[in-house]
């Protein structure tokens, strides 16, 4: 019951007629990126791209006026690799989670969020009795837990899949109208968030398995997005492909709430790509970035063709 009315603050704030005032922004700032990276030519896609537009529509869009590049990749880092077991990586991630949790904080109050953004829409329903003020800074927290390496990780996935798959950026650039599919078809193929956990409230079975009430579960969503009884050619990146049904953002009551502006964001970067530029080309090797959650590119190397 306690979910159900967070939830629903959650889903109110981050309402269809909310994300869909963001579309223009979003759109004139990845098409000044577009830009600038086609004067670049050469460049990182993952720090120059895939980091730097959401890390500059996404904070706005919660309510932060000084949004620290730096400390939110760090939370992202935190909160991700906490989800898994205590070993190297969640140890460094944990190094500067003191000085990381008290910025987040501070940011996060409601006194220095900007009027209008998601954060605030949170702390009105506090003012309406749905929540308590503290319970209102947890939920704006859980924004910036939530909304910005997923992203990250979404659109270098993007950028990686079309550079290796020239034939279908080809297609995007032919049919740009294509570009919120070809991003389900991303999200399925790559699974940027390809584990998470859940909790058994009761004895239950799946598949023949017995599984104890209390018991922890290690959900594989990429594996299921590639399980080939449910997708045809199942290891193809297909951007015709009507990947509905997919988990990469979990599914019922625990789905992705801010899974709308995820979407908006990548389909104002494809749709910018897909009309300024002709090729995306790898100009060395990519690298993936070692994390227990998240399946997400640290370098990306690209070459850019104007159209």
């Amino acid at each position: 019951p306690a979910h159900t009315g967070t939830r629903t603050v959650m889903t109110r704030a981050m309402s269809p007629k909310a994300v869909s005032a963001l579309k223009d922004g979003f759109k004139a700032e990845a098409e000044a990126l577009v830009e600038r990276l086609l004067d670049l030519r050469e460049f990182d896609a993952v720090a120059e791209l895939a980091e730097k537009f959401p890390l500059s529509v996404f904070p706005r869009a919660v309510g932060l006026s000084d949004p620290d590049r730096d400390m939110l990749l760090g939370y992202g880092s935190l909160v991700f690799n906490a989800l898994g077991p205590d070993n190297e990586l969640r140890r460094r991630a944990f190094a500067n989670a003191t000085e990381i949790n008290a910025w987040i904080a501070e940011h996060c109050d409601r006194a220095a969020l900007t009027p209008g953004g998601f954060g605030d829409t949170i702390y009105q329903a506090a003012d309406n009795g749905d929540l308590s003020e503290q319970e209102a800074g947890l939920l704006v927290r859980s924004l910036l837990s939530a909304g910005v390496d997923t992203t990250v990780a979404g659109i270098g996935a993007a950028i990686h899949c079309f550079a290796t798959n020239p034939d279908q950026y080809a297609d995007l650039v032919e049919n740009p109208t294509l570009a919120r599919q070809a991003f389900e078809e991303v999200l399925r193929y790559v699974s940027p968030v390809h584990a998470f956990f859940r909790t058994a409230n009761c004895d239950t079975e799946v598949a023949g398995f017995a599984i104890p009430d209390g018991a922890k579960i290690h959900c594989c969503l990429g594996a299921a997005n590639l399980d080939p009884e449910k997708w045809p050619e199942a290891h193809r990146f297909d951007i015709r492909r009507r990947p509905v049904g997919h988990l990469a953002f979990g599914t019922g009551v625990h789905g992705c709430v801010g899974q709308t502006v995820a979407r908006q964001e990548a389909e104002a970067v494809l749709t910018a790509l897909a009309a300024r530029v002709a090729t995306i080309e790898l100009t060395g090797e990519p690298a993936w970035r070692p994390n227990n959650a998240l399946r997400s590119l640290d370098r990306l190397p690209v070459r850019l063709s104007p159209r």
